[in-house]
């Protein structure tokens, strides 16, 4: 089974997103934000920018999953542990979206620890498998 070809879907779709996003901020960006030579930005704005930052690197995050996972010393079940670890890594800057997308309320759950978990336990995963290889 190819586990990486639903990190390197998912990557390329986070990276055309997030580049919508950031099209998307600049468009709508406000020229009259300005006091005092320092640009003013709302806080839901910066959730909104936050996610957009946050979901190239988990883009590339998964891109890199999905091109080095076939080809680590793992178990098939670790394998696919990581493939849904790194899955899950998107829901960091879904959730910083979507606080921004609400208003950015304090009280708003935190999705995107969910998504920094993902990541460090993909990340970790890979660290053993890439251990595991054996020398040339």
């Amino acid at each position: 089974m190819n586990y990486g070809k639903f990190n390197l879907i998912a990557g390329f779709t986070g990276l055309l997103l997030a580049a919508c996003g950031g099209m998307a901020l600049g468009l709508t960006f406000d020229q009259f934000s300005v006091r005092n030579g320092d640009h003013i930005m709302s806080v839901a704005r910066f959730y909104l920018r936050e996610g957009h930052s946050h979901g190239m690197p988990v883009s590339f995050f998964n891109l890199f999953i999905g091109l080095l996972l076939d080809r680590v010393h793992l178990s098939n079940r670790l394998k696919t542990t990581c493939m849904v670890l790194a899955l899950l890594a998107f829901s960091l800057p879904i959730g910083l979206v979507a606080k921004g997308a609400a208003g950015a309320p304090t009280d708003f759950p935190p999705i995107g620890m969910i998504g920094v978990v993902g990541l460090f336990g993909a990340a970790f995963i890979m660290l053993i498998g890439a251990l595991r290889i054996p020398r040339a």
